[in-house]
């Protein structure tokens, strides 16, 4: 089976007989790639739990659902749980291949170590699903929020969750299904499709619904204060630097995947090695980064820290019951 997709899941299909050209791709520099692999992963897994040690799920009940920073931070803490969980596997994948470079061993290609490759494969998958759509769900929470809408929790972890689970299964069913009566291309289309759908709909929609936001926020702060000064159009011009660097670092993590899938589709029985590695080598470096980069893009909100070891069970308590401090404005 020909290599197919970014997270490499039709290597798993592999077997001593059915090889392809492309597969000889992954005997160039598997040390190199590998390490790397390793070493990014480690670092946006890092990145992911340290956001999740800032970023706990605080409670949500119905009078905070028009509080800004609370309900941006909830999106957030689940953002980073699905970065968490992608990274991880990432962790177990590079090292299990990190450990196993003999490609032309036979005990690569047994049964048992193809299961274990298709479910961390399709646990990768669906973590990066997952974290895509909720970086599509904040975006579309920063536009409800500048048209006084409510917070719809339900749906947002249905949309990204649900909607995760839906595509990897009709997706990886279609790839592992057992029989050769299938074309190739049959059963690696919708698996690309499942693969990039979110992905492309987040590259997609997310710069509308921002600019849909900064003419909602003008149009509000022109309402809420009579007026629209350099103050207003400072603010609006902080938030609109923000979120154009939250789109683009989008961009920078996931673009190599974008245009790693339409070569493959485009070149499909003659690709350019050096330049397929060369994208590959970018992807394994840049995509468990998104959960350091998050660092750096989005607010954190400041918590009370107990004062005295004595308090510190009851101040923890009562942190979980303390709204995030908002010194800001709106969005920031």
């Amino acid at each position: 089976m020909v290599m197919a997709d970014p997270s490499l899941q039709s290597l798993c299909c592999l077997t001593t007989s059915n090889r392809s050209q492309q597969y000889h791709l992954l005997e160039l520099h598997q040390s190199a790639y590998y390490g790397l692999s390793l070493a990014s992963a480690i670092v946006g897994f890092l990145g992911s739990v340290y956001q999740l040690n800032l970023r706990y799920a605080a409670p949500f009940p119905r009078y905070q659902y028009f509080n800004v920073g609370l309900r941006g931070n909830n999106v957030l803490f689940w953002l980073a749980l699905a970065d968490t969980f992608a990274a991880f596997g990432l962790i177990i994948r590079s090292t299990g291949w990190f450990l196993s470079q003999d490609w032309s061993s036979h005990a690569m290609f047994t049964p048992l170590n193809q299961t274990f490759c298709a479910i961390i494969s399709g646990w990768i998958q669906f973590s990066y699903t997952s974290s895509h759509l909720w970086t599509l769900v904040y975006a579309v929470d920063v536009r409800r929020i500048t048209f006084d809408q409510p917070f719809a929790a339900p749906v947002y972890h249905f949309s990204a969750w649900g909607g995760a689970i839906i595509l990897c299964i009709v997706g990886l069913t279609m790839l592992y299904f057992p029989g050769n009566g299938y074309d190739t291309f049959v059963k690696l289309l919708p698996n690309h499709v499942a693969t990039y759908l979110p992905l492309v709909l987040t590259c997609l929609a997310c710069p509308f619904l921002f600019m849909s936001a900064f003419r909602q926020a003008e149009i509000s702060l022109t309402r809420r204060y009579a007026r629209y000064t350099t103050t207003e159009r400072r603010l609006v011009e902080s938030l609109k630097l923000k979120f154009i660097l939250i789109v683009s670092v989008f961009y920078l993590c996931w673009m190599p995947n974008i245009v790693n899938g339409l070569v493959l589709w485009i070149s499909w029985y003659k690709l350019p090695v050096t330049w397929v590695l060369a994208n590959w080598y970018l992807m394994a470096l840049l995509n468990p980064l998104q959960g350091v980069f998050n660092i750096m893009l989005y607010r954190i909100p400041k918590r009370r820290q107990p004062r005295s070891q004595l308090r510190g069970w009851f101040a923890s308590v009562q942190i979980r019951k303390t709204e995030p401090q908002e010194e800001t404005p709106l969005l920031l």
